[in-house]
């Protein structure tokens, strides 16, 4: 199946990882049946209304292994679909693209991004203008819980491998998070092509590392895909 190539703007004062810092998360490939059978026990520290709960609340203690949880447990829920979009309004998009914003503009970023959180509440795109936004308003506290979120989530993805080799492909559940991870590590996505049997192939220009590309894993985004939209 074919992804969307979604270009990310990377906002100033935000970056959460120095440039080309690859292979500093500690790997373990994750067991997607252990996280899914954990998530969905009641009696589970992973058990996923109480990671939602912890993550949503004023809590900034979460753990590496709960924040994998979080993220990749969130696919075995129901409410999951791996292709859902939230229609940006043009001058929302416009906004996007400035370097500069007014209080008002910024106002609106924070308004729109906590609207699409609601949907997609782990759209890296959307926390990262939240926490743009918020800094330029001088919510400091509020900004600071949320990159911690953001940095969590990111934090997570990138223990689940190294994306040098299908083997040790990142996990992800939305095909936008690709993107983020790429670009966040200092590089710039080219290409993207499909390796069978579920793996995404992003391409990057040269760099000093001359690193050609990164694998993401999206068995479970394909998996439940399907399950919920075409094995009915």
């Amino acid at each position: 199946m074919k992804h969307l190539c979604i270009t990310f703007i990377l906002l100033l004062g935000i970056s959460l990882s120095p440039l080309y810092a690859i292979g500093t998360e500690p790997m373990e490939i994750p067991d997607m049946e252990k996280i899914e059978h954990a998530v969905r026990d009641s009696r589970s520290p992973y058990y996923y209304p109480d990671l939602m709960k912890k993550y949503f609340g004023n809590d900034t203690t979460m753990t590496l292994q709960e924040f994998r949880h979080l993220y990749l447990g969130y696919a075995s829920q129901e409410d999951y679909s791996p292709y859902r979009t939230v229609e940006i309004p043009q001058h929302i998009e416009q906004m996007y693209l400035q370097t500069i914003h007014t209080e008002s503009e910024c106002d609106s970023l924070i308004k729109y991004a906590r609207m699409a959180l609601d949907d997609i509440p782990f759209d890296l795109r959307q926390i990262n203008f939240l926490v743009y936004g918020l800094r330029q308003k001088g919510e400091t506290r509020e900004a600071d819980l949320w990159e911690y979120r953001l940095k969590g989530i990111i934090q997570a993805i990138l223990s689940t491998g190294d994306g040098k080799a299908p083997e040790t492909a990142w996990y992800v559940i939305y095909p936008a998070d690709e993107y983020n991870i790429v670009n966040r590590q200092g590089f710039t996505a080219t290409e993207f092509t499909f390796v069978e049997p579920y793996f995404d192939y992003i391409s990057i220009e040269k760099n000093p590392l001359k690193l050609e590309g990164f694998y993401f894993n999206v068995k479970k985004l394909l998996k439940e895909y399907n399950r919920k939209f075409y094995e009915r």
